[in-house]
Protein backbone atom coordinates (compact mmCIF):
# COMPACT_ATOMS: atom_id res chain seq x y z
CA UNK A 1 0.00 0.00 0.00
CA UNK A 2 1.57 3.26 -1.11
CA UNK A 3 0.37 6.79 -1.71
CA UNK A 4 -0.28 8.51 -5.02
CA UNK A 5 2.67 8.13 -7.36
CA UNK A 6 5.17 10.98 -7.60
CA UNK A 7 6.41 11.93 -11.05
CA UNK A 8 8.56 14.98 -10.17
CA UNK A 9 7.67 16.88 -13.32
CA UNK A 10 9.13 20.03 -11.78
CA UNK A 11 12.67 18.68 -12.06
CA UNK A 12 12.49 19.18 -15.83
CA UNK A 13 11.88 22.90 -15.39
CA UNK A 14 14.75 25.17 -16.39
CA UNK A 15 15.84 27.33 -13.44
CA UNK A 16 16.60 30.20 -15.83
CA UNK A 17 12.97 30.19 -16.96
CA UNK A 18 11.75 30.60 -13.38
CA UNK A 19 14.11 33.51 -12.71
CA UNK A 20 13.22 35.15 -16.02
CA UNK A 21 9.53 34.93 -15.15
CA UNK A 22 10.20 36.37 -11.70
CA UNK A 23 12.08 39.31 -13.23
CA UNK A 24 9.29 39.97 -15.74
CA UNK A 25 6.34 39.72 -13.35
CA UNK A 26 5.74 42.66 -10.94
CA UNK A 27 4.08 40.48 -8.30
CA UNK A 28 6.91 37.94 -8.35
CA UNK A 29 9.47 40.74 -8.15
CA UNK A 30 7.69 42.06 -5.03
CA UNK A 31 7.69 38.54 -3.56
CA UNK A 32 11.46 38.22 -4.05
CA UNK A 33 12.10 41.68 -2.54
CA UNK A 34 9.80 41.09 0.45
CA UNK A 35 11.32 37.72 1.34
CA UNK A 36 14.84 39.08 0.83
CA UNK A 37 14.13 41.95 3.24
CA UNK A 38 13.22 39.47 5.99
CA UNK A 39 15.97 36.91 5.34
CA UNK A 40 19.57 37.00 6.51
CA UNK A 41 20.60 35.42 3.21
CA UNK A 42 18.95 38.20 1.23
CA UNK A 43 17.87 37.89 -2.39
CA UNK A 44 19.84 34.70 -3.06
CA UNK A 45 17.67 32.76 -0.63
CA UNK A 46 14.44 34.42 -1.74
CA UNK A 47 15.06 33.55 -5.41
CA UNK A 48 15.87 29.95 -4.45
CA UNK A 49 12.67 29.81 -2.38
CA UNK A 50 10.63 31.05 -5.34
CA UNK A 51 12.17 28.41 -7.59
CA UNK A 52 11.44 25.72 -4.99
CA UNK A 53 7.79 26.83 -4.73
CA UNK A 54 7.32 26.79 -8.49
CA UNK A 55 8.89 23.34 -8.87
CA UNK A 56 6.84 21.90 -6.01
CA UNK A 57 3.55 23.27 -7.33
CA UNK A 58 4.31 21.95 -10.81
CA UNK A 59 5.08 18.60 -9.19
CA UNK A 60 1.77 18.60 -7.35
CA UNK A 61 -0.39 19.76 -10.26
CA UNK A 62 1.25 17.23 -12.57
CA UNK A 63 0.84 14.46 -9.99
CA UNK A 64 -2.83 15.32 -9.58
CA UNK A 65 -3.48 15.05 -13.33
CA UNK A 66 -1.25 12.05 -13.98
CA UNK A 67 -2.52 10.03 -11.03
CA UNK A 68 -6.08 10.82 -12.10
CA UNK A 69 -5.26 9.63 -15.64
CA UNK A 70 -3.59 6.43 -14.35
CA UNK A 71 -6.53 5.66 -12.08
CA UNK A 72 -8.91 6.13 -15.02
CA UNK A 73 -6.78 3.91 -17.24
CA UNK A 74 -6.83 1.23 -14.56
CA UNK A 75 -10.62 1.47 -14.30
CA UNK A 76 -10.90 1.36 -18.10
CA UNK A 77 -8.78 -1.79 -18.14
CA UNK A 78 -11.04 -3.42 -15.55
CA UNK A 79 -14.19 -2.46 -17.48
CA UNK A 80 -12.75 -3.77 -20.72
CA UNK A 81 -11.80 -7.05 -19.04
CA UNK A 82 -15.32 -7.39 -17.61
CA UNK A 83 -16.95 -6.65 -20.96
CA UNK A 84 -14.60 -9.04 -22.76
CA UNK A 85 -15.33 -11.82 -20.27
CA UNK A 86 -19.09 -11.41 -20.74
CA UNK A 87 -18.84 -11.34 -24.53
CA UNK A 88 -16.51 -14.36 -24.60
CA UNK A 89 -18.97 -16.30 -22.46
CA UNK A 90 -21.85 -15.40 -24.76
CA UNK A 91 -19.91 -16.28 -27.90
CA UNK A 92 -18.92 -19.63 -26.44
CA UNK A 93 -22.17 -20.61 -24.78
CA UNK A 94 -24.78 -18.45 -26.36
CA UNK A 95 -26.16 -17.10 -23.07
CA UNK A 96 -25.14 -14.53 -20.47
CA UNK A 97 -23.04 -15.73 -17.49
CA UNK A 98 -25.03 -16.72 -14.41
CA UNK A 99 -26.03 -13.69 -12.34
CA UNK A 100 -25.31 -11.15 -15.12
CA UNK A 101 -28.29 -9.17 -16.41
CA UNK A 102 -28.58 -7.76 -19.91
CA UNK A 103 -28.56 -4.29 -18.38
CA UNK A 104 -25.20 -5.01 -16.75
CA UNK A 105 -23.45 -5.09 -20.09
CA UNK A 106 -25.00 -1.74 -20.99
CA UNK A 107 -23.90 -0.27 -17.66
CA UNK A 108 -20.33 -1.39 -18.29
CA UNK A 109 -20.35 0.26 -21.72
CA UNK A 110 -21.81 3.48 -20.25
CA UNK A 111 -19.10 3.54 -17.55
CA UNK A 112 -16.44 2.88 -20.16
CA UNK A 113 -17.74 5.77 -22.28
CA UNK A 114 -17.71 8.11 -19.26
CA UNK A 115 -14.17 7.15 -18.28
CA UNK A 116 -12.91 7.64 -21.85
CA UNK A 117 -14.58 11.03 -22.07
CA UNK A 118 -13.18 12.23 -18.74
CA UNK A 119 -9.74 10.94 -19.72
CA UNK A 120 -9.70 13.47 -22.55
CA UNK A 121 -10.66 16.29 -20.16
CA UNK A 122 -8.26 15.83 -17.21
CA UNK A 123 -9.10 18.98 -15.27
CA UNK A 124 -12.88 18.55 -15.63
CA UNK A 125 -12.47 14.89 -14.74
CA UNK A 126 -10.82 15.82 -11.43
CA UNK A 127 -12.76 18.84 -10.15
CA UNK A 128 -15.43 19.72 -12.72
CA UNK A 129 -16.37 23.39 -12.36
CA UNK A 130 -14.74 23.72 -8.91
CA UNK A 131 -11.39 25.48 -8.34
CA UNK A 132 -8.35 23.24 -8.58
CA UNK A 133 -7.11 22.71 -4.99
CA UNK A 134 -3.76 21.14 -4.25
CA UNK A 135 -4.51 20.59 -0.55
CA UNK A 136 -7.44 20.65 1.86
CA UNK A 137 -5.46 22.70 4.37
CA UNK A 138 -3.55 25.62 2.86
CA UNK A 139 -1.57 26.27 6.05
CA UNK A 140 -0.41 22.65 6.22
CA UNK A 141 0.51 22.76 2.53
CA UNK A 142 2.55 25.93 3.02
CA UNK A 143 4.25 24.40 6.05
CA UNK A 144 5.23 21.30 4.06
CA UNK A 145 6.70 23.51 1.32
CA UNK A 146 8.86 25.42 3.79
CA UNK A 147 9.95 22.28 5.65
CA UNK A 148 11.11 20.75 2.39
CA UNK A 149 12.99 23.92 1.51
CA UNK A 150 14.68 24.13 4.92
CA UNK A 151 15.48 20.40 4.93
CA UNK A 152 17.41 20.92 1.71
CA UNK A 153 19.46 23.68 3.32
CA UNK A 154 17.56 26.44 1.52
CA UNK A 155 18.63 25.15 -1.88
CA UNK A 156 16.59 25.00 -5.04
CA UNK A 157 16.21 21.28 -5.30
CA UNK A 158 14.72 20.28 -1.94
CA UNK A 159 12.45 17.30 -2.22
CA UNK A 160 10.27 15.32 0.10
CA UNK A 161 11.02 11.59 0.02
CA UNK A 162 8.19 9.30 1.03
CA UNK A 163 9.30 6.24 3.08
CA UNK A 164 7.55 3.87 0.67
CA UNK A 165 9.61 0.85 1.74
CA UNK A 166 8.62 1.32 5.38
CA UNK A 167 4.95 1.81 4.52
CA UNK A 168 5.00 -1.16 2.16
CA UNK A 169 6.53 -3.37 4.84
CA UNK A 170 3.84 -2.27 7.31
CA UNK A 171 1.18 -3.15 4.76
CA UNK A 172 2.66 -6.60 4.21
CA UNK A 173 2.85 -7.22 7.96
CA UNK A 174 -0.81 -6.45 8.72
CA UNK A 175 -3.58 -9.08 8.75
CA UNK A 176 -5.14 -10.05 5.43
CA UNK A 177 -8.56 -8.59 6.31
CA UNK A 178 -6.99 -5.16 6.92
CA UNK A 179 -5.12 -5.42 3.63
CA UNK A 180 -8.41 -6.22 1.89
CA UNK A 181 -10.12 -3.20 3.47
CA UNK A 182 -7.26 -0.97 2.30
CA UNK A 183 -7.42 -2.38 -1.22
CA UNK A 184 -11.15 -1.71 -1.43
CA UNK A 185 -10.74 1.86 -0.16
CA UNK A 186 -7.80 2.42 -2.52
CA UNK A 187 -9.85 1.27 -5.49
CA UNK A 188 -12.75 3.56 -4.57
CA UNK A 189 -11.10 6.67 -3.08
CA UNK A 190 -7.29 6.54 -3.52
CA UNK A 191 -6.61 10.25 -2.86
CA UNK A 192 -8.80 10.47 0.24
CA UNK A 193 -7.23 7.29 1.56
CA UNK A 194 -3.73 8.69 1.18
CA UNK A 195 -4.75 11.92 2.91
CA UNK A 196 -5.90 9.81 5.87
CA UNK A 197 -2.63 7.85 5.97
CA UNK A 198 -0.41 10.91 5.52
CA UNK A 199 -2.13 13.20 8.04
CA UNK A 200 0.44 14.06 10.72
CA UNK A 201 -1.59 15.73 13.48
CA UNK A 202 -4.29 14.09 15.55
CA UNK A 203 -6.89 16.61 14.43
CA UNK A 204 -5.87 16.27 10.80
CA UNK A 205 -5.98 12.48 11.04
CA UNK A 206 -9.51 12.47 12.47
CA UNK A 207 -10.73 14.91 9.82
CA UNK A 208 -9.13 12.95 6.99
CA UNK A 209 -10.55 9.61 8.19
CA UNK A 210 -14.01 11.16 8.56
CA UNK A 211 -13.75 12.58 5.02
CA UNK A 212 -12.67 9.18 3.70
CA UNK A 213 -15.63 7.43 5.31
CA UNK A 214 -18.00 10.09 3.93
CA UNK A 215 -16.62 9.65 0.43
CA UNK A 216 -16.91 5.87 0.67
CA UNK A 217 -20.61 6.48 1.29
CA UNK A 218 -21.63 3.14 2.75
CA UNK A 219 -19.79 1.08 0.18
CA UNK A 220 -17.89 -0.68 2.97
CA UNK A 221 -19.56 -2.65 5.76
CA UNK A 222 -19.16 -1.51 9.39
CA UNK A 223 -16.66 -4.33 9.98
CA UNK A 224 -14.66 -3.29 6.91
CA UNK A 225 -14.64 0.33 8.10
CA UNK A 226 -13.35 -0.73 11.51
CA UNK A 227 -10.55 -2.71 9.86
CA UNK A 228 -9.84 0.20 7.53
CA UNK A 229 -9.45 2.61 10.45
CA UNK A 230 -7.00 0.25 12.16
CA UNK A 231 -5.07 -0.22 8.91
CA UNK A 232 -4.88 3.54 8.25
CA UNK A 233 -3.58 4.03 11.78
CA UNK A 234 -0.93 1.31 11.27
CA UNK A 235 0.27 2.81 7.99
CA UNK A 236 0.24 6.34 9.38
CA UNK A 237 2.46 5.33 12.28
CA UNK A 238 4.82 3.44 9.97
CA UNK A 239 5.03 6.42 7.62
CA UNK A 240 5.71 8.76 10.53
CA UNK A 241 8.50 6.49 11.76
CA UNK A 242 10.00 6.39 8.29
CA UNK A 243 9.92 10.17 8.02
CA UNK A 244 11.49 10.56 11.45
CA UNK A 245 14.52 8.46 10.62
CA UNK A 246 16.00 7.58 7.26
CA UNK A 247 18.75 5.00 6.80
CA UNK A 248 21.27 7.70 5.88
CA UNK A 249 20.42 9.83 8.90
CA UNK A 250 20.65 6.86 11.26
CA UNK A 251 23.95 5.73 9.75
CA UNK A 252 25.41 9.19 10.29
CA UNK A 253 24.30 9.22 13.93
CA UNK A 254 25.58 5.70 14.61
CA UNK A 255 28.97 6.55 13.08
CA UNK A 256 29.46 9.21 15.78
CA UNK A 257 29.05 6.69 18.63
CA UNK A 258 32.33 5.31 19.99
CA UNK A 259 30.93 2.52 22.18
CA UNK A 260 30.23 -0.57 19.99
CA UNK A 261 27.54 -1.86 22.35
CA UNK A 262 25.71 1.47 22.28
CA UNK A 263 26.02 1.55 18.48
CA UNK A 264 24.25 -1.81 18.30
CA UNK A 265 21.52 -0.71 20.71
CA UNK A 266 20.86 2.49 18.74
CA UNK A 267 20.88 0.68 15.38
CA UNK A 268 18.09 -1.63 16.52
CA UNK A 269 16.52 0.84 18.93
CA UNK A 270 13.31 2.80 19.18
CA UNK A 271 13.02 5.48 16.48
CA UNK A 272 11.06 7.85 18.72
CA UNK A 273 13.46 7.90 21.65
CA UNK A 274 16.81 6.12 21.37
CA UNK A 275 17.54 7.03 17.76
CA UNK A 276 16.20 10.58 18.09
CA UNK A 277 18.48 11.18 21.06
CA UNK A 278 21.42 9.79 19.06
CA UNK A 279 20.71 12.31 16.30
CA UNK A 280 19.92 15.39 18.38
CA UNK A 281 22.00 14.99 21.56
CA UNK A 282 24.68 12.27 21.29
CA UNK A 283 26.49 13.64 24.36
CA UNK A 284 23.43 13.14 26.57
CA UNK A 285 22.92 9.69 25.04
CA UNK A 286 26.48 8.67 25.97
CA UNK A 287 26.05 9.99 29.53
CA UNK A 288 22.76 8.16 30.05
CA UNK A 289 24.20 4.97 28.57
CA UNK A 290 27.10 5.14 31.02
CA UNK A 291 24.70 5.59 33.94
CA UNK A 292 22.52 2.74 32.69
CA UNK A 293 25.53 0.41 32.51
CA UNK A 294 26.87 1.57 35.91
CA UNK A 295 23.52 0.63 37.45
CA UNK A 296 23.74 -2.91 36.11
CA UNK A 297 22.09 -2.54 32.71
CA UNK A 298 23.19 -5.17 30.20
CA UNK A 299 25.11 -4.12 27.10
CA UNK A 300 22.58 -5.88 24.84
CA UNK A 301 19.41 -4.76 26.64
CA UNK A 302 17.98 -2.28 24.12
CA UNK A 303 14.41 -2.33 25.52
CA UNK A 304 15.74 -1.88 29.04
CA UNK A 305 17.83 1.12 27.99
CA UNK A 306 14.83 2.62 26.18
CA UNK A 307 12.74 2.26 29.36
CA UNK A 308 15.57 3.86 31.37
CA UNK A 309 15.71 6.78 28.92
CA UNK A 310 11.98 7.34 29.04
CA UNK A 311 11.86 7.23 32.84
CA UNK A 312 14.76 9.66 33.06
CA UNK A 313 13.22 12.10 30.58
CA UNK A 314 9.73 12.00 32.08
CA UNK A 315 11.06 12.37 35.62
CA UNK A 316 13.35 15.22 34.62
CA UNK A 317 10.66 17.05 32.68
CA UNK A 318 8.10 16.65 35.44
CA UNK A 319 10.62 17.89 38.00
CA UNK A 320 11.36 21.08 36.06
CA UNK A 321 7.66 21.70 35.46
CA UNK A 322 6.89 21.09 39.12
CA UNK A 323 9.52 23.51 40.45
CA UNK A 324 8.52 26.36 38.17
CA UNK A 325 4.81 25.79 38.70
CA UNK A 326 5.27 25.75 42.47
CA UNK A 327 7.28 28.97 42.43
CA UNK A 328 4.58 30.81 40.50
CA UNK A 329 1.75 29.33 42.58
CA UNK A 330 2.93 30.12 46.13
CA UNK A 331 1.40 33.52 46.76
CA UNK A 332 2.42 33.40 50.45
CA UNK A 333 6.08 33.85 49.48
CA UNK A 334 7.02 37.47 48.89
CA UNK A 335 10.69 37.03 48.01
CA UNK A 336 12.61 34.04 46.68
CA UNK A 337 16.22 33.62 47.77
CA UNK A 338 16.47 30.44 45.70
CA UNK A 339 14.26 30.17 42.67
CA UNK A 340 13.41 27.31 40.30
CA UNK A 341 15.92 26.07 37.73
CA UNK A 342 16.46 23.20 35.32
CA UNK A 343 18.98 21.43 37.58
CA UNK A 344 16.41 19.16 39.18
CA UNK A 345 18.90 16.33 39.67
CA UNK A 346 21.22 18.41 41.85
CA UNK A 347 20.85 17.51 45.53
CA UNK A 348 19.46 20.12 47.90
CA UNK A 349 16.38 22.20 48.49
CA UNK A 350 14.34 23.22 45.45
CA UNK A 351 13.09 26.62 46.60
CA UNK A 352 13.86 28.97 49.50
CA UNK A 353 11.78 32.07 50.08
CA UNK A 354 10.62 34.65 52.62
CA UNK A 355 6.90 34.91 53.28
CA UNK A 356 4.81 38.01 53.89
CA UNK A 357 5.01 37.30 57.61
CA UNK A 358 8.84 37.06 57.58
CA UNK A 359 9.00 33.28 57.95
CA UNK A 360 11.58 31.46 55.81
CA UNK A 361 10.15 28.70 53.60
CA UNK A 362 12.29 25.73 52.60
CA UNK A 363 10.54 23.74 49.89
CA UNK A 364 11.05 20.45 48.11
CA UNK A 365 8.80 19.65 45.14
CA UNK A 366 7.65 16.03 44.90
CA UNK A 367 5.75 15.88 41.63
CA UNK A 368 5.15 12.14 41.92
CA UNK A 369 2.20 10.10 40.75
CA UNK A 370 1.78 8.64 44.24
CA UNK A 371 -0.60 10.49 46.56
CA UNK A 372 1.66 10.13 49.61
CA UNK A 373 5.38 10.37 50.28
CA UNK A 374 7.35 8.99 53.19
CA UNK A 375 10.79 10.45 52.45
CA UNK A 376 11.93 14.01 51.81
CA UNK A 377 15.68 13.72 52.31
CA UNK A 378 16.38 17.35 51.37
CA UNK A 379 14.35 18.48 54.40
CA UNK A 380 15.14 15.62 56.82
CA UNK A 381 18.44 13.75 56.96
CA UNK A 382 20.16 16.30 54.68
CA UNK A 383 18.53 19.33 56.26
CA UNK A 384 21.61 20.57 58.15
CA UNK A 385 23.84 20.25 55.06
CA UNK A 386 21.30 22.00 52.84
CA UNK A 387 20.68 24.83 55.31
CA UNK A 388 24.39 25.53 55.53
CA UNK A 389 24.97 25.22 51.77
CA UNK A 390 22.06 27.54 50.91
CA UNK A 391 23.09 30.08 53.53
CA UNK A 392 26.67 30.05 52.21
CA UNK A 393 25.44 30.46 48.61
CA UNK A 394 23.29 33.43 49.62
CA UNK A 395 26.21 35.11 51.41
CA UNK A 396 28.46 34.49 48.37
CA UNK A 397 25.85 36.09 46.12
CA UNK A 398 25.67 39.14 48.37
CA UNK A 399 29.46 39.41 48.36
CA UNK A 400 29.54 39.30 44.53
CA UNK A 401 26.91 42.02 44.31
CA UNK A 402 28.89 44.16 46.73
CA UNK A 403 32.09 43.67 44.70
CA UNK A 404 30.30 44.73 41.54
CA UNK A 405 28.68 47.68 43.30
CA UNK A 406 30.39 48.88 46.51
CA UNK A 407 27.30 50.92 47.30
CA UNK A 408 25.05 47.88 47.30
CA UNK A 409 23.07 47.38 50.53
CA UNK A 410 21.33 44.02 51.02
CA UNK A 411 17.76 43.84 52.24
CA UNK A 412 17.86 43.44 56.07
CA UNK A 413 15.19 40.74 55.81
CA UNK A 414 17.54 38.63 53.68
CA UNK A 415 20.43 38.99 56.13
CA UNK A 416 18.10 38.06 58.99
CA UNK A 417 16.81 35.01 57.08
CA UNK A 418 20.35 33.80 56.37
CA UNK A 419 21.34 34.17 60.03
CA UNK A 420 18.29 32.20 61.14
CA UNK A 421 19.10 29.42 58.65
CA UNK A 422 22.70 29.21 59.95
CA UNK A 423 21.50 29.21 63.55
CA UNK A 424 18.92 26.48 62.80
CA UNK A 425 21.59 24.33 61.12
CA UNK A 426 23.82 24.60 64.18
CA UNK A 427 21.00 23.77 66.57
CA UNK A 428 19.68 20.80 64.55
CA UNK A 429 23.23 19.47 64.24
CA UNK A 430 23.51 19.60 68.04
CA UNK A 431 20.11 17.87 68.42
CA UNK A 432 21.17 15.07 66.07
CA UNK A 433 24.29 14.42 68.11
CA UNK A 434 22.77 14.64 71.58
CA UNK A 435 19.66 13.52 73.42
CA UNK A 436 17.32 10.62 72.85
CA UNK A 437 16.30 9.65 69.35
CA UNK A 438 12.63 9.42 70.35
CA UNK A 439 12.46 13.11 71.28
CA UNK A 440 14.51 14.27 68.28
CA UNK A 441 11.63 15.05 65.85
CA UNK A 442 9.82 17.23 68.40
CA UNK A 443 13.03 19.11 69.30
CA UNK A 444 13.88 19.72 65.61
CA UNK A 445 10.34 20.94 64.94
CA UNK A 446 10.55 23.30 67.90
CA UNK A 447 13.98 24.60 66.83
CA UNK A 448 12.64 25.44 63.38
CA UNK A 449 9.53 27.12 64.76
CA UNK A 450 11.57 29.24 67.19
CA UNK A 451 13.65 30.50 64.26
CA UNK A 452 10.54 30.95 62.07
CA UNK A 453 11.49 28.37 59.44
CA UNK A 454 8.87 26.31 57.61
CA UNK A 455 9.50 23.01 55.83
CA UNK A 456 7.02 22.40 53.03
CA UNK A 457 6.43 19.82 50.30
CA UNK A 458 4.76 20.81 47.02
CA UNK A 459 3.48 18.65 44.16
CA UNK A 460 2.64 21.12 41.42
CA UNK A 461 2.98 18.53 38.64
CA UNK A 462 2.12 15.48 40.69
CA UNK A 463 -0.48 13.81 42.89
CA UNK A 464 1.08 14.09 46.36
CA UNK A 465 -1.53 15.22 48.88
CA UNK A 466 -0.24 13.79 52.14
CA UNK A 467 2.92 12.81 54.00
CA UNK A 468 3.63 10.27 56.69
CA UNK A 469 3.25 10.96 60.39
CA UNK A 470 7.05 10.77 60.83
CA UNK A 471 7.47 13.71 58.45
CA UNK A 472 4.67 15.66 60.11
CA UNK A 473 6.42 15.18 63.47
CA UNK A 474 9.41 17.05 62.03
CA UNK A 475 7.20 19.98 61.12
CA UNK A 476 6.74 19.21 57.42
CA UNK A 477 3.44 19.77 55.62
CA UNK A 478 2.12 19.60 52.07
CA UNK A 479 1.60 23.08 50.64
CA UNK A 480 -1.19 23.24 48.00
CA UNK A 481 -0.31 24.95 44.73
CA UNK A 482 -3.77 25.19 43.17
CA UNK A 483 -4.94 22.98 40.32
CA UNK A 484 -2.19 20.42 39.62
CA UNK A 485 -0.57 20.41 36.20
CA UNK A 486 -1.95 17.44 34.17
CA UNK A 487 0.54 14.59 33.98
CA UNK A 488 1.41 12.82 30.72
CA UNK A 489 0.12 9.26 30.30
CA UNK A 490 2.30 6.45 31.57
CA UNK A 491 2.35 4.68 28.21
CA UNK A 492 2.95 6.02 24.71
CA UNK A 493 6.00 6.49 22.59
Amino acid sequence: MTGPRRFRAGRFLDAAAVHAAADANPRLRRFVRTVAAHSEAGEVRSRRLLEHLVRRMIDDVADLHLNNAINRLERIAVLRDNIAAILDHVLEGGTLPEGVRVATLGEHFDQLSTEMRELSRPRDGIVGDAPLRLADDSAAYADSLLREFDAAGGGAGGRHVEPTDVVGAAFQAMPADRQDALRRAAALEPTALWHAVAAESGTGKRAAVADLETRLGGRLTPDELARLRAAVDDLGKARSRGLQMSEARLAEAVARIADPDLRAVVSSGDVWLTQQLAVHNPEALATLWRRFRDRGGRADDGPGFRAYLRHDMVTYGRGVLGEYSAAFSLSSIELFLKGPDANVKVAGTDLVGIGHDGWVWLLDDKSHRATSVSGVSALTENLVTNLRRDAADFRDAIARLHRDDPGFTPDPRILDAISRMEDAAAEIDRINRRGSASSRPARISRALEERRLRLRVTSAAGEVREITQALRDLGLAVEPTGTPVPLPPTGGR
